[in-house]
């Protein structure tokens, strides 16, 4: 009979929470960069383009981190990078981008906004239920915190459902099953090539679907403002997806995915600086759970194995300086 696994030390959590870390600084730029980025172009078009860039960014990456490194890839490992692909990196970013897009227009953007910011919640019970993790006892205070947070931070406003938000709400359960997918084939292939595996796959279903839908020829009709933001936005996915799949790989689903919805106060103080908009009490207490949730589920043993570690790091560099 399988039994719950154990939870990692701290010390071998620390890397991979300073990965996770990272990803969060960049998915919070990301979410403000690419809503403005993809105004005006054919969404599906763009992001097939911006996905194959990245692909093709991590494709020379991953061959050269996992030379001479992890197992040779078999039938089954092809089959389950193509099944992250579509999962994952295909279909849910079509209904993710179209989706906002719609409630937007609907006047619900929050109520979708919100609807994303679960995914912890979704990717919690799926590390639980597959892959056997354990949820610490603080996790109901922390995903309390987390979920009062956005919905203070949001401020809601408009209708609570849309038809974008049933698309957004689809996105995110079928990125939460990518990602459990993707935790477990993390058990015996390396970081990089479940991340090109994930962009590859992905890229190639989505030029079929530009293909079947008579969508190539859009790719065009592009500006050079439309390729300036897509490659920007390319550049940002492509350190998501570096430091994601590297974090998850030694920190538990449920964390990581977490520790992600610290990514929004990011987005929402940029649209705050952007806009010059006040700070509102509301808001800023909403910022304030969501660190605090974010920190009761992670814990301070990971972050002061985060700090030693950084700590090792500094000593090494000014021992190679001198």
């Amino acid at each position: 009979m399988s039994s719950l696994r154990t939870l990692p030390t701290a010390r071998s959590l620390a890397p991979g929470i300073a990965l996770v870390l990272v990803t969060v600084l960049v998915s919070g730029i990301s979410n403000f960069v690419n809503f403005r980025a993809v105004q005006g172009t054919n969404v599906d078009a763009w992001i097939a383009v911006r996905n194959l860039a990245v692909a093709a960014m991590l494709f020379p990456l991953a061959l050269l981190l996992g030379r001479g490194h992890g197992p040779r890839l078999g039938r089954t490992d092809w089959i389950r990078l193509a099944t992250i692909g579509l999962v994952g990196g295909a279909v849910p970013f079509l209904l993710y981008f179209h989706g906002f897009l719609m409630a937007a227009q609907e006047g619900g953007a929050a109520s979708a906004s919100l609807g994303y910011r679960s995914l912890f919640l979704v990717a919690s019970v799926l590390g639980v239920l597959v892959l056997r993790e354990r949820l610490p006892r603080r996790f109901v205070v922390g995903a309390a915190l987390l979920s009062g947070g956005n919905l203070l931070l949001l401020s809601l406003t408009g209708p609570l459902w849309t038809d974008g938000t049933a698309f957004v709400l689809l996105a995110t359960a079928l990125w939460a099953v990518e990602y459990t997918m993707s935790k477990r084939a993390l058990g015996n292939l390396p970081a990089a090539t479940v991340a090109v595996g994930r962009m590859g796959f992905g890229a190639l279903f989505l030029l079929a679907y530009l293909g079947f839908t008579g969508q190539s020829g859009a790719i065009a009709g592009f500006a050079a403002t439309d390729w300036m933001n897509l490659g920007l936005s390319a550049l940002l996915l492509f350190a998501f997806v570096s430091t994601w799949y590297a974090g998850l790989k030694t920190v538990d689903l449920a964390v990581a995915t977490s520790m992600l919805v610290l990514a929004f106060p990011i987005t929402w103080g940029l649209g705050v600086m952007m806009a010059g908009n006040a700070l509102t009490l509301e808001q800023a207490a909403g910022a304030v759970a969501i660190s605090l949730g974010a920190g009761v589920l992670l814990g301070m043993a990971p972050l002061r194995g985060v700090r030693s570690s950084l700590a090792r790091w500094a000593r090494s560099l000014e021992a190679r300086a001198e």
